[in-house]
């Protein structure tokens, strides 16, 4: 107790003792009970005084504070896959085992596949790793400085944002797990192709394929279907020549989901082959459509669109003069309205009131100020001028499968000039280029105005890139094909449907099958009200679906390879859609055979720590225990100590009133 502390418990004293002799002894006659009751009141007021002064003590300690050392070791299929998985436990012992780096650290360990678990109980099953979770987890869970990671992995993730540039406030120490020899491999990185074609049309398939290897390679790429090739390509590779796309179109010639495999032939030696086929699906539906093209001017244009849509056997095209359009009694699915003038307003009005999509093709006979008044999604200043607009093909462009023909080398289009402004999101297929600048304003774009779908052409004669495709392929049969693409496009927005079931066709064993439903009411407008139930064909037992992100969404359990069919049941409304899907025998942790050192590298070094081999937990633990950033810390802590209980002292001045209240009230007094 310091010197203040005493000084005021001896002037508490004090001013208690004079208290009570003012009270008690001066000027009064001393009797026995003022004895005994001025005792009482000097306990009451120096109680009262030490709980307001409340002296204590200063009181210091050290504590000794070790570093974590946070263990990271991966549980993937990748590992068993390698033959790995004693390398791991053998790693994983000699860190809890290891006595200098015990007492060194203050030792956590963690495994990790999908996402990081507390759980130490090694069984590399995990199908999908996330190595920058992990690590990000781990950083989250440790708040001390210094506490370096020990990631045990071979540095293979199969989803997840980039690990290698990641930021992470601890050294992270990769330990580097399997065979770092980079092999020869073939691999079919991606297939591409729409989700619905026509029966007795072709759809058009897109493949990315890569080759890792020094050597010069001759093989075949193949396409098969209920195990008979349907599409056959040589391919070359080379050290200069490591990846292709290819392009080409298949027929679609049964109806439902129809399922193929791409497969590239491996080469001899080639360890994994695995990654060397792709599984794809494409639904394909019979519908006959049926399309008008209203005109008010007789064009070049309106032959060669009549021609290219009826290319495809499930479309017919009927040429209808605006004027003449409300004697016909016919079923239309789709509309190309061609150079709109106010003659359109009645058709455009109808359009939209009756909930259908359509394409517009401006041009030299296009009334703007009408179509800037009648339609809100884009607006083109009026100029009087007219400009050649040359197309620039977009690679960007995502909302359905397309083709560059060569459009570079299309003539130009002939449209009013004046700066153009959407008011609405939109994809450009087609960009455009005047005298040889390019711009980012659209030629050709698609977009969506509520449920509705629309596809807008700025440009007349669009006859002569027919004849330029024919020119650089000797064929009608590409531009066709991109022609209707945008019909198809259109087409595929069936307001019959209150369901809109999103899903893949092919998933991997083993990988989550996730199903997602749009629902709507009878207006069109989303429904997230509804009891809606997933279930397979000839199963009794449904699962329930949940509402995320405004839409319906439930996960299937694990499924074994095969084919499958099932329903999405609304209970309330009694509608029903139906889908299919497969699931292929395959995991992505089982498509790299080498680790992933360099990604493992970059990692280290962003962070501050280095990349150490399976071989080499000798050298790492030199360097945990000598790293000066990794010591222990000593922590002095200084806590002041109380003196009194104030619980205890505030008892005691109950106490002596209450003793003291007693004996006046016993003896009279007052």
């Amino acid at each position: 107790m310091d010197a203040l502390n005493i000084f005021l418990s001896i002037l508490a004293v004090v001013i208690a003792g004079l208290i009570v002799y003012y009270q008690y002894y001066y000027k009064q006659k001393l009797s026995q009970d003022s004895k005994i009751l001025s005792l009482f009141r000097f306990v009451t007021f120096f109680a009262i005084l030490m709980l307001l002064i409340n002296p204590g003590f200063i009181q210091n300690s050290t504590e000794i504070i070790r570093p974590n050392l946070m263990l990271a070791i991966d549980n993937s299929e990748s590992i068993a896959h390698s033959g790995s998985e004693e390398i791991v436990r053998q790693l994983l012992d000699d860190f809890k085992t290891d006595q200098e780096l015990n007492k060194r650290f203050d030792m956590n360990s963690f495994q990790f596949g999908e996402r990081l678990s507390s759980d130490t109980l090694l069984n590399f099953e995990e199908t999908q790793s996330n190595i920058y979770q992990a690590v990000k987890d781990i950083n989250l869970v440790s708040s001390q400085e210094s506490s370096p990671i020990i990631l045990i992995t071979d540095g293979n993730q199969t989803y997840g944002q980039a690990y290698a540039y990641m930021n992470s406030k601890h050294k992270v120490f990769p330990v580097v797990i399997g065979d770092t020899i980079i092999k020869s491999d073939l691999e079919i990185s991606l297939v591409n192709v729409n989700a619905y074609a026509t029966l007795e049309n072709k759809f058009p398939v897109e493949v990315y394929l890569n080759y890792q290897g020094k050597a010069i390679l001759e093989t075949k790429f193949v396409i098969e279907k209920d195990g008979v090739i349907i599409h056959t390509e040589k391919i070359n590779f080379s050290v200069d020549r490591t990846n292709h796309r290819l392009e080409f179109h298949l027929p679609a010639d049964q109806m439902g989901m129809q399922l193929y495999k791409a497969r590239l032939i491996p080469f001899e030696g080639e360890d994994n082959t695995l990654n060397n086929s792709f599984d794809f699906g494409i639904e394909v539906i019979d519908e006959k459509t049926k399309v008008a093209v209203l005109y008010d001017v007789l064009h070049p244009d309106l032959g060669m669109i009549k021609r290219s849509i009826e290319s495809n056997q499930q479309r017919t095209v009927e040429l209808v003069p605006v004027d003449d359009f409300s004697k016909m009694d016919k079923d239309f699915s789709i509309f190309v309205l061609y150079q709109p003038n106010e003659d359109f307003k009645q058709i455009m009005e109808q359009l939209v009131e009756d909930d259908i999509s359509y394409m517009i093709i401006t041009g030299t006979h296009t009334n703007w100020g009408f179509l800037n008044k009648f339609q809100s999604a884009f607006t083109r200043e009026e100029s009087g001028i007219t400009e050649n607009y040359f197309p620039v093909y977009q690679e960007n462009f995502t909302a359905f499968q397309t083709e560059d023909l060569g459009f570079d080398s299309f003539e130009p289009l002939i449209d009013y000039f004046g700066n153009l402004s959407f008011n609405v999101p939109y994809e450009s297929i087609l960009s455009q280029s005047v005298n040889g600048i390019k711009s980012n304003d659209p030629l050709l774009v698609g977009y969506q105005e509520g449920t509705n779908r629309r596809v807008v052409l700025f440009g007349e004669n669009i006859w002569k890139w027919r004849l330029n495709s024919f020119k650089a392929s000797n064929s009608f049969e590409k531009f066709d094909q991109f022609f209707n693409s945008l019909i198809q496009y259109l087409h595929l927005t069936d307001k019959n449907k209150s369901m809109e079931l999103i899903y893949n066709t092919v998933y991997h064993a083993n990988d989550p099958i996730v199903i997602r439903v749009k629902n709507y009411d009878s207006n069109l407008k989303p429904d997230l009200n509804s009891d809606i139930f997933f279930q397979f064909k000839d199963a009794e037992k449904s699962i329930p679906f949940y509402v995320k992100n405004k839409a319906y969404e439930t996960q299937i359990p694990t499924l074994k390879e095969g084919k499958y069919q099932f329903d999405i049941i609304n209970k309330n409304s009694k509608k029903k859609q139906s889908g299919s899907f497969m699931v292929v025998a395959f995991t992505l942790e089982q498509e790299k055979t080498s680790a992933n050192a360099g990604g493992l590298n970059r990692l280290s070094m962003n962070s501050g720590g280095q990349l150490f081999y399976q071989d080499q937990f000798a050298e790492l633990k030199q360097i945990l225990l000598e790293n000066p950033s990794f010591r222990s810390v000593e922590k002095e802590n200084i806590k002041m100590i109380s003196l009194i209980d104030w619980k205890w002292l505030l008892g005691l001045i109950v106490l002596s009133l209450g003793l003291e209240w007693s004996i006046r009230k016993y003896r009279g007094l007052t």
